[in-house]
């Protein structure tokens, strides 16, 4: 156990007082190898400071009025400010947060010896490499999808990314297309880059009474239920299950937990009355969504890893998803799902109906999502952090 040394996450994916269910992978994951390796854990969670006359997004309200420390569950939880103009900035948003939580992260780094744990790509993990080279201390960062499939294709966000990624200690992506895109796009050798996947609860994500699941949630107690679980915008593809919904018999209904600027687009395409738009949910209510649900869609562009899938399986509901990221593997299994084009709402019609008329084995469904535990990446990101404190 590494009792002498302290991890600092360095990462905008984390949850707070006012964002409770932002980043919470990041949380679960980390948890669990703070537990595993004794290490003192703290979180640097840089916050952009809009201007007060552009803070017309309700998240940017939601940044300006978080503390500069709070406890999230025990953890202490920073938040450096740096500034940030919407639209204008991501191409320096790693130089701002670097001059914004530079003080900070020398004043922890002095404390005791620290791994820097950074996640995301752009703009905290070419931050925390920066600083990471300034204070000397050993740094990790984490590729977790669209850091690297949507931002690493600006030319120049690429350029910064490739001048400071050799001097990370430590390289992973949550899946394998990920893994190889982000060597590629570090311009470093294929190895250099590990795969450690996520992980899911098996505690709070199984089988369940289905009817009492529905009856908590408010959900139709007959017919079919299609659920999706993620933010309304347009790269989660629920708009095309909205068109592909009007093509299934009208028994089938479909529930969302998540919100964004998508839902007035979701209401417009839907057939009426079989649309259950359920807000942003806690990861229990979520448990609970899953456990109503007949079937998880999941039509998005890009994905990492998406853990709703792994969620889903482990809770022996099937999943009809687009093929991108590492869904192909979490869907290996012929009990698992259907893999469907992007952007096809008659294809995803098809096979939503297709795999709701097959007879469901809730168990072996769950059987194969249990093989997508916490227990394989907590021992080799524990392993990574232990060699990292003692070298």
């Amino acid at each position: 156990m590494s009792r002498r040394g302290a991890i600092v996450t360095f990462t905008n994916l984390f949850p707070s007082a006012a964002m409770p269910r932002h980043g919470l992978f990041v949380k679960e994951r980390m948890q669990r190898v703070a537990a595993a390796t004794g290490a003192a854990w703290q979180v640097v969670c840089p916050v952009p400071q809009v201007p007060a006359l552009l803070r017309r997004r309700a998240i940017d309200r939601a940044f300006a009025a978080m503390p500069a420390q709070e406890q999230v569950d025990g953890v202490p939880v920073h938040h450096p400010r740096y500034r940030h103009i919407p639209g204008f900035s991501m191409r320096r948003q790693a130089d701002r947060m670097v001059a914004g939580a530079r003080a900070l992260l020398a004043k922890l780094c002095a404390e005791r010896p620290v791994v820097l744990d950074a996640h995301y790509v752009y703009p905290d993990g070419v931050a925390a490499l920066r600083l990471g080279a300034e204070l000397g201390v050993p740094v990790f960062v984490t590729a977790r999808g669209s850091d690297v499939n949507v931002l690493g294709k600006d030319p120049r966000i690429a350029a910064q990314i490739r001048a400071v990624a050799a001097g990370a200690r430590r390289l992973f992506a949550v899946g394998e297309p990920l893994r190889r895109g982000f060597a590629e796009l570090a311009g470093l050798p294929d190895g250099r880059v590990a795969l450690v996947r996520n992980g899911v609860d098996l505690a709070r994500f199984r089988p369940g009474d289905q009817a009492l699941a529905r009856e908590r949630l408010g959900l139709p107690s007959a017919g079919a239920l299609v659920v999706g679980v993620g933010r309304l915008v347009r790269g989660k593809g629920f708009h095309v299950m909205a068109q592909a919904l009007r093509k299934l018999p009208a028994a089938v209904h479909f529930a969302v937990a998540g919100d964004g600027p998508e839902r007035e687009v979701l209401v417009n395409l839907a057939p009426p009355g079989r649309l259950h738009l359920l807000g942003a949910r806690s990861p229990d209510e979520v448990a609970t969504l899953l456990q109503a649900a007949d079937l998880l869609v999941l039509p998005s562009e890009s994905e990492g890893w998406p853990n709703v899938v792994t969620e889903a399986l482990a809770s022996g509901v099937p999943v009809v998803a687009t093929p991108v990221g590492a869904v192909p593997e979490l869907l290996a299994s012929p009990v698992a799902g259907a893999l469907v084009r992007v952007g096809d709402a008659e294809a995803l019609a098809r096979e939503v109906a297709r795999v709701l008329g097959m007879p469901r084995d809730a168990e072996r469904i769950a059987a194969w999502g249990r093989r997508f535990s916490w227990d394989e990446p907590i021992a080799a990101l524990s392993a990574a952090f232990e060699e990292a404190f003692a070298a």
